[in-house]
């Protein structure tokens, strides 16, 4: 199996994007976790309400690039 045949990894830089996107103290979301699997980024923990929920997928994925963002923070 040659390089262009494994899947895309996440580069610090773009880890370090998604979370500075997502440590502003504004939002609320700094105890988020943030993974990389198979080209999404994944984002754990808890929002203080669903609109804050909402702007971390659309901040991970301006931030990151990647093919998509799970989002699967709860509101609490």
């Amino acid at each position: 199996m040659g390089t262009d045949d494994l899947p895309p990894r996440a580069d610090d830089g773009m880890m370090a994007r998604v979370l500075a996107a997502l440590g502003d103290p504004a939002l609320g979301l700094a105890d988020l976790q943030v993974e990389y699997i198979e080209d999404t980024i994944v984002l754990r923990g808890r929002a203080p309400s669903e609109e804050r929920r909402e702007a971390a997928t659309a901040l991970a994925q301006a931030a990151s690039g990647a093919a998509g963002v799970e989002n699967r923070i709860r509101v609490g």
